[in-house]
């Protein structure tokens, strides 16, 4: 799917997937998947035939991100399971990734690798702040 749909997966799995074991006592609640704006359908398609069923779509301005490269956030579940599809706004689905509220999530895993941007703050449990909502929401 992430090779087909050109899908990232991102946020606390990505960060989760990047850190020790024993430096991470809690566990990712959902899995948040990032797409570019054109992929919705083809990954929707793939999804429901995985036996999920979406349940809610939300606007860039109730999730909180006014300036951002999202477009919209497509919430999904299958029994206990919740992903959350993350459309950007531009054809490829990293854009929305670097404007997160600070640099350790700002990670991604794709079909072949696994990307940390800020490698050397994130395995030393540290982070800075992206001011950019500050500014410009």
């Amino acid at each position: 799917i992430l090779r087909t749909c050109e899908a990232m997966i991102s946020g606390s799995t990505a960060l989760h997937l990047l850190l020790p074991e024993c430096w991470t006592p809690w566990q990712p609640t959902d899995l948040d998947i990032y797409i570019p704006q054109h992929n919705l359908t083809l990954i929707q398609n793939r999804l429901k035939v995985e036996g999920y069923a979406t349940i809610d779509k939300l606007a860039v301005n109730k999730v909180g991100y006014h300036y951002s490269h999202m477009s919209c956030v497509l919430v999904i579940s299958k029994d206990q399971r919740k992903i959350d599809i993350v459309m950007s706004r531009t054809a490829t689905a990293l854009s929305p990734i670097f404007q997160f509220h600070s640099t350790a999530i700002m990670n991604f895993v794709s079909a072949d690798t696994i990307f940390c941007s800020y490698l050397t703050l994130t395995l030393r449990s540290l982070s800075m702040v992206n001011a950019g909502p500050l500014y410009y929401s």
